[in-house]
């Protein structure tokens, strides 16, 4: 008796330190998963249900109003407030700024969107006002800025994807339910109803289990994060096919510079100089570039197993971010902000407080978390080859004058993308010339003749006529917008350079007449620091918005 009893004692204790932690974890991805899954089912269905959607998630938050950020844990603590401030003010510039075409708090028509885009953004505001104080209110925060990302594109027929920040919102909302949930549970007010898991936590004073989960779902959440930079070096493999190496030693990384060019968006366009020896110096150390970028992406998991390694490898990211903002002028800036919050979250903590079990989470979490939460997987092999969009502004003197993307807000990502309207017989439709087969990408490094019956693009003709039409009417009955070219000042994704458009940017809006848009199937490439356009087809299309023309 003596030698079977006293073992089951010893084995029961670890067994409880090390599984209740990990049960809050499971806990909260369940109530993390659920919450998604209704969150896209009612912004899916209409801008109505989306509202009901932020009105019920306020309502659900009352309960829980007494949690501070103090009884979060300082590790989950810094990463959930981080989240929540870069979210808020991304909200608040779509609600108060100059975003054309949909109604916010200040600009737009009260129309029959309004209930939504205008009220909905009320109380998407004020809830992450309260939420500064109250963590749970960046639930409502969140998933406001969810619903209003997936009905921006139905609202004219162009939609918006999500690249640049479900990543981060997915890995937030499941911070705070997470430590919600954790709190909660080892709240004072909860043991004292709750007799049986009071007698869990006998062998685990409640301070330690919070501060373990907490330590768990931090874990999950640098997971997560990681994830979208290993998923990437995977996916640049995998766009090899049967050669996985072709794009560590073949892809021209170089495009990207001709491709941000074609955008407007690179931000050394106006120094050709400059713009000609990065092409160089990329061209001539293309290897070794693409070996550091595809070496630090798959090592990716490995980050977490020394804390210096994971503020080396988070700030190794931005500077590689910074790198790709140089060049194809995509400003990665919540991702930035998420490797600033990681960093931030863990200089401070010493070395043994990374535990063997968090680093088995987030080991675990970057290989198959984007089986649970959103994750990019942005790899593909470079060419200059593709169906080119932009528009132009007609005046009444005759010029056609480039316009920056940015004019039409939220929309000029999915146009920086090529995601908009192309014909029938252009070059096949590539975001930023990314080919995912090497069938594709021989054929847009020699510049082939190959072309597309059907543009799979999700945009049609009229839904781009309609968005060139109601941001005019939205510059009309807003003046000041185009006089100040404030649309500078938007947040984005795609953040053109307004140096390339100073034309367009001296154009008052009483001199244009109508819009051009221009679609061709264009090479690029770039000649002693210009860019140089190959154009093998070009269609156009024009919309007078003179009142009477």
């Amino acid at each position: 008796m003596y030698s079977s009893r006293l073992p089951a004692q010893t084995l029961r204790i670890p067994s409880i330190r090390v599984s209740l932690p990990l049960v809050l974890v499971l806990l909260s991805l369940l109530g993390y998963l659920a919450a998604k899954k209704v969150t896209f089912f009612m912004a899916n269905r209409s801008e109505l249900h989306g509202f009901a959607l932020v009105v019920f998630c306020c309502v659900a938050a009352l309960p829980f109003t007494a949690i501070r950020y103090a009884d979060f844990p300082r590790l989950l603590r810094v990463v959930v407030r981080g989240i929540g401030i870069i979210v808020l003010v991304q909200v608040l510039f779509d609600a108060f700024g100059p975003v054309p075409p949909a109604p916010n708090i200040v600009f737009g028509e009260a129309n029959a969107h309004a209930l939504f885009f205008r009220w909905g953004a009320c109380i998407g505001v004020a809830a992450g006002i309260a939420a500064m104080w109250r963590p749970i209110f960046l639930l409502p925060l969140f998933y406001y800025y969810i619903a209003w990302r997936l009905l921006i594109g139905p609202r004219t027929g162009i939609w918006v994807t999500d690249t640049d920040y479900l990543a981060m919102l997915d890995a937030g909302a499941f911070a705070v339910i997470g430590g919600i949930l954790a709190i909660t549970v080892t709240s004072d007010w909860t043991l004292q109803r709750l007799s049986w898991l009071r007698a869990m936590l006998q062998e685990m004073p409640a301070a330690v289990l919070r501060q373990k989960a907490a330590g768990l779902i931090w874990a999950v959440v640098v997971g997560a994060h990681l994830g979208n930079y290993f998923c990437s070096g995977v996916a640049k493999l995998m766009a090899g096919e049967h050669q996985p190496w072709t794009w560590l030693l073949q892809n021209p990384t170089q495009t990207a510079i001709v491709i941000g060019l074609e955008r407007g968006d690179n931000p050394l366009a106006t120094f050709p100089t400059l713009l000609q020896f990065s092409w160089d110096a990329i061209s001539e150390f293309g290897l070794a570039f693409n070996f550091f970028v595809l070496g630090a992406q798959l090592l990716a998991p490995l980050a977490i197993l020394r804390k210096r390694w994971l503020l080396f490898f988070t700030l190794l990211f931005d500077v590689f971010h910074i790198g790709v903002y140089m060049t194809l002028g995509a400003l990665f800036h919540f991702w930035i902000a998420i490797n600033l919050i990681v960093y931030t979250s863990a200089w401070r903590m010493p070395e043994n407080a990374i535990t063997p079990m968090m680093k088995a989470v987030c080991v675990a979490t970057v290989l198959f978390g984007h089986t649970v939460f959103y994750t990019n997987w942005l790899g593909w092999l470079d060419g200059a080859k593709l169906a080119s969009p932009q528009f132009f502004a007609l005046t009444k003197d005759g010029r056609e004058v480039w316009m920056p993307a940015v004019y039409y807000g939220i929309y000029s990502y999915t146009i920086a993308q090529a995601a908009t309207y192309v014909p029938p017989d252009h070059f096949s439709f590539r975001i930023g010339g990314n080919n995912k087969n090497l069938t594709d990408w021989q054929d847009a490094t020699s510049c082939g003749p190959r072309v597309m019956a059907h543009q799979a693009t999700g945009s049609t003709l009229g839904a781009v006529e309609r968005l060139v039409r109601e941001t005019h009417d939205f510059m009309l009955r807003h003046p000041a917008i185009k006089a100040w070219n404030l649309y500078y000042l938007y947040p984005h994704h795609m953040q053109p350079n307004p140096g390339v458009f100073r034309e367009f940017n001296r154009l008052s809006l009483d001199e244009i007449i109508g819009y051009k848009y221009v679609v061709e199937s264009v090479c690029l490439t770039l000649r002693d620091g210009q860019l140089q356009r190959d154009v093998r087809k070009r269609e156009e299309f024009t919309f007078d918005v003179r009142a009477n023309p």
